[in-house]
């Protein structure tokens, strides 16, 4: 018996509906995910920097992007608390001159009795 007698076989995909779309092109979509307690800022850094090796391995016809990358707002938040950082020793510099009239510590008498 041959297998033309009992089925029609196809050459190619078991279902052809399925399959991955980026910006309405057929696509392979890889999912990069990092390991738990991995710098997710730095593993992103490093994927984008193999990326190049992978297009130079690949045919030309082969298109390597990235479509999505959730760091952009892990970064703004790391910028946004950096800012808050900086501002916030500002403003504790700019009291304590205000309180104090001077960045130094006083060396008047008056001071050292005062707080003793």
């Amino acid at each position: 018996m041959r297998l033309d007698d009992v089925a029609d076989a196809y050459e190619g995909v078991e279902n052809n509906q399925l399959a991955g779309w980026a910006n309405r092109d057929r696509a392979i979509i890889l999912n990069v995910q990092r390991q738990p307690g991995a710098n997710v800022i730095d593993t992103a850094d490093r994927v984008k920097a193999i990326l190049p090796q992978l297009q130079a391995t690949i045919s030309q016809a082969v298109e390597v992007s990235i479509l999505a990358d959730r760091t952009e707002t892990v970064r703004a938040s790391v910028e946004d608390v950096q800012f808050t950082l900086v501002l916030t020793v500002l403003l504790v510099i700019a009291v304590i001159y205000v309180f104090l009239r001077s960045l130094r510590r006083p060396s008047s008498p008056a001071w050292r009795y005062r707080f003793r």
